[in-house]
């Protein structure tokens, strides 16, 4: 499975947690907050602080700049 796939598949994972975060009523905050928490966790498995500090700060730039916002 390629790049593309690979990212069209945990997309999809995610969204399915989401919707069941909110069935159980769940703060979206708190889902999120948790999902970053375990994010973090597996990926500091594999990866030095500076390296997933760099890769969080990269996705705090696109929100700053707009880019998942559906507001344009």
């Amino acid at each position: 499975m390629n790049e593309i796939e690979q990212k069209k598949r945990a997309s999809l994972i995610v969204r399915k947690a989401m919707t069941q975060t909110q069935h159980d009523e769940i703060d979206p905050y708190i889902s999120i907050g948790a999902f970053i928490d375990e994010t973090i966790k597996e990926l500091s498995k594999q990866n030095s602080d500076e390296k997933i500090a760099s890769f969080l700060e990269s996705i705090a730039e696109k929100v700053r700049m707009g880019i998942y916002s559906k507001r344009k």
